[in-house]
């Protein structure tokens, strides 16, 4: 069980990241004679905003060997920005799957997150739970408030290429020997297929750098020789970019990966899909709330949660930056119920 938590682990770690930067799947073919490099930098340095669409992220992965296992995850569903406030927290409606074996056991997941102008709901087995118009205000505010500031320092409009120049990042530098494959039909969307090595060192580190400055000094760095080792285990890797051709707004990104670990770990060999997707793009997106719905804290309760944790989120969020932020690093290092608990009654102290 402790393999599967590891590898839902990464899929939490990794969904965020291109969750920014959008896609979609593909088919049919042209001809076009654009410069690759040229369009990679048009794509990942475009000031254009995505402020709707509908999103999609898959996640497989399989390890061959006697210690073998497997796990797929998706999330898909529309979501739609404010226009007017590319601070504000947006509207969706996703929907996550996750289904992991290995070692004997399984693991799996169904459930969704739908956030309407003014209110949130979680659904899991089958059932919708309401959080509540009063706290998720004080969520909203807190959230459009770490967003003004996060764009007060970096001077830069929400759009896609910006999320990654927060942290220094600049996603056209992770291909290598890039070619232009021609022009693809994505989703409806007439695209340029830009495919290229993947320079595994370089998103390494890149992804790092996101990880040290999301997290902070609580997030452990990758070293010089833990990188020389992912290098050296990684035997084939490529990264396929899809760019609309009228627009060099990002439709597709995919990352395939295959990698031989340590003879002494027990798999020979782990092979990994990952792709994020996104059509209908600036196409406006209708969230409705669901019917049916009861309060969070029955949800909570069959995890051995205390409602008061609600309340205490509530308050660290009404209470600044200073009460969110160390409520949040409290639940950084939470492990269980209990762990979070002890969170939800420091922040009220």
């Amino acid at each position: 069980m402790t393999r599967i938590r590891t590898l839902v682990a990464a899929l939490v770690i990794a969904l965020p990241i291109p969750a920014a930067v959008a896609g979609c799947g593909s088919s049919g073919s042209g001809s076009n004679d654009e410069d690759p490099t040229q369009v990679l930098k048009e794509t990942f340095n475009n000031p254009n905003k995505i402020t709707s669409g509908n999103l999609s992220i898959s996640l497989s992965g399989s390890a061959e060997g006697s210690q073998s296992g497997n796990l797929s995850a998706t999330i898909d569903g529309p979501f739609q920005a404010d226009t007017t406030n590319s601070n504000t927290f947006p509207q969706l409606d996703l929907t996550a799957k996750v289904s992991a074996s290995g070692a004997g056991q399984s693991f799996s997941f169904d459930g969704s997150l739908i956030a309407t102008k003014d209110n949130a709901y979680v659904e899991y087995q089958g059932q919708t739970y309401e959080v509540g118009t009063a706290l998720f205000k004080k969520f909203a505010k807190a959230y459009e408030r770490s967003a003004s500031q996060a764009h007060a320092q970096n001077d830069q409009q929400q759009s896609a290429s910006s999320i990654f120049k927060q942290f220094g990042v600049d996603p056209s530098t992770w291909l290598s020997n890039v070619s232009n494959e021609g022009t693809t039909d994505v989703d409806g969307q007439d695209t340029i297929h830009i495919h290229g090595d993947a320079d595994v060192s370089q998103i390494v580190s890149d992804l790092n750098k996101i990880a040290q400055q999301a997290g902070g000094s609580a997030t452990q760095s990758v070293s010089p020789a833990q990188l020389d080792q992912l290098k050296s285990a990684v035997k084939s890797a490529s990264i396929d970019v899809y760019s609309g051709t009228s627009d060099k707004l990002l439709r597709k990104l995919s990352l395939a990966l295959t990698i031989e670990p340590p003879a002494s770990s027990g798999v020979t060999s782990v092979n990994v899909n990952f792709s994020v997707t996104l059509s209908d793009v600036n196409q406006p997106q209708t969230i409705s709330a669901p019917s049916g719905a009861k309060p969070l804290t029955g949800l909570l309760q069959q995890f051995g949660i205390n409602g008061s944790a609600l309340g205490a989120l509530g308050a660290a969020s009404g209470a600044g930056a200073s009460g969110s932020s160390a409520y949040a690093n409290c639940l950084k290092g939470a492990t269980s119920a209990a762990d979070i608990q002890q969170c939800a009654q420091q922040a009220t102290q």
